[in-house]
């Protein structure tokens, strides 16, 4: 048996194709016939399954695959391990052991308690909370109506909970069967069956253009307060940034006027990560993310989980 495990560093890599190396692990009878780790430079997923035919190899261990892809390996008679992390060491030891396996690496922590040691208050059995792994469950109980072992936990909404109201509202949106609405007409249905009708527009000037046609296209329906993340004009105060010319962002500032305005929702348009943080949490009004910034993807930062070149610059060894 010939396994191959595209490898970044000494680790999985999270995508096959951003892989700098293969290793090929060829075993009989749970023993390690032979290692062999070669270079890789591939473009595509055909260019990888070429590499692999021509060492006949007869699985791939890997991250993340899709289906295209395992669609397309099992048409030339190759398996799939997929979704697993780790490195070479204990992928190896996984293989010998027969322990390999969809997963491999996640799904052991996918739900462990956690001691709350600092709420002395609690009691004995309120003093732990569960962290959560949803990506790597298998049993996905809860897409069948069923409770898991941390949902166990939770409370469910009340009938008089605005929370609720929310998601009802929500939930008539995206359920709308008549036809399929844009995320600024969603925004629109969601605010009118909510009667809401003070809107505010915390947007960054980078997207200046975009939030200004958005503003326009709402007051057809609500009274919207547009404030930009520069509110206040005040210049950075550090020395090496004074030569830039350079305006603090405020979301604070945003935050507080929007607040004593009184709006009922705050749309965010492309503030940055961290200003989007500070002014979610200082809003007294629900918020929602309509535009998100991004330099390089055209405002599309999804993108990214789709394109092996991205993928590569995030996990390069010299990102961080």
């Amino acid at each position: 048996m010939v396994y191959a495990l595209p490898l970044f560093g000494n680790r999985v890599a999270p995508r096959c194709t951003i892989a700098d190396s293969i290793l090929l692990l060829r075993t009989s009878s749970n023993q390690t016939i032979s290692q062999k780790r070669i270079p890789m430079d591939v473009k595509s997923w055909i260019d990888l399954l070429k590499i692999l035919l021509d060492y006949n190899v007869d699985t791939i261990i890997g991250g993340g695959i899709n289906m295209e892809q395992k669609h397309l390996a099992a048409d030339y008679g190759i398996s799939i391990i997929d979704n697993v992390s780790g490195n070479d060491v204990e992928i190896i030891a996984a293989v010998i052991n027969k322990t390999i396996r969809p997963g491999f690496g996640f799904l052991a922590n996918h739900i462990q308690k956690v001691d709350l040691k600092h709420e002395e208050n609690l009691d004995a059995d309120s003093r732990y909370v569960y962290t959560c792994d949803c990506i790597s469950c298998l049993e996905k109980s809860c897409l069948e109506g069923k409770r898991c072992e941390l949902a166990s936990q939770l409370s469910f909404l009340r009938e008089n909970d605005i929370t609720k109201k929310i998601l009802d509202a929500a939930m008539d949106v995206s359920l709308e069967d008549e036809r399929t609405l844009c995320r600024i007409s969603e925004l629109v249905y969601f605010a009118l069956e909510l009667d809401y009708k003070k809107l505010g527009i915390a947007y960054c000037t980078d997207l200046s253009e975009p939030a200004t046609i958005l503003t326009h296209v709402l007051r057809r329906f609500f009274d919207v307060f547009p404030v930009c993340c520069k509110i206040g004009g005040q210049r950075v105060t550090e020395p090496m940034e004074m030569r830039y010319n350079k305006i603090v962002c405020n979301p604070e500032g945003q935050a507080d006027i929007l607040n004593k305005i009184g709006v009922d929702l705050n749309v965010i348009c492309g503030l940055c990560i961290g200003s989007d943080c500070i002014f979610t949490n200082l809003s007294d009004a629900p918020v929602t993310t309509l535009f998100v910034k991004d330099r390089s993807l055209a405002n599309n930062p999804i993108g990214a989980v789709y394109s092996d070149y991205y993928l590569k610059e995030v996990t390069s060894s010299s990102f961080g």
